[in-house]
């Protein structure tokens, strides 16, 4: 989490993050597990996702809304596919090299 409030400047945005995470996080977590079926690759894509909300946390004018809790959720999953894709390629390049 410090890593997260590092980067914000203000406290009050600081404080907003941290809502932020405290009311997303389980469920983020929940939509990566679902796609990953790995709990350490899932807290990886939360992780990632929550870096991704950083860069663009200014366009969260709500924490408690429809609009910002799927935003937030199709976040974790992006990152979640972007780690089954990223898993496909490697296990495709291992058997390219096994087969040699």
């Amino acid at each position: 989490m410090l890593v997260y409030l590092a980067a914000l400047e203000t406290e009050a945005e600081r404080d907003r993050f941290q809502a932020l995470y405290e009311r997303y996080r389980g469920l983020m977590f929940h939509r990566a597990m679902l796609l990953l079926r790995n709990e350490s690759d899932a807290e990886d894509a939360v992780h990632q996702a929550f870096l991704a909300i950083l860069e663009h946390f200014e366009k969260i004018s709500s924490i408690d809304c429809p609009k910002t809790r799927a935003y937030v959720v199709i976040i974790a999953e992006s990152k979640a596919v972007d780690q089954l894709r990223a898993r496909t390629k490697a296990e495709k390049i291992k058997d390219v090299e096994g087969a040699r």
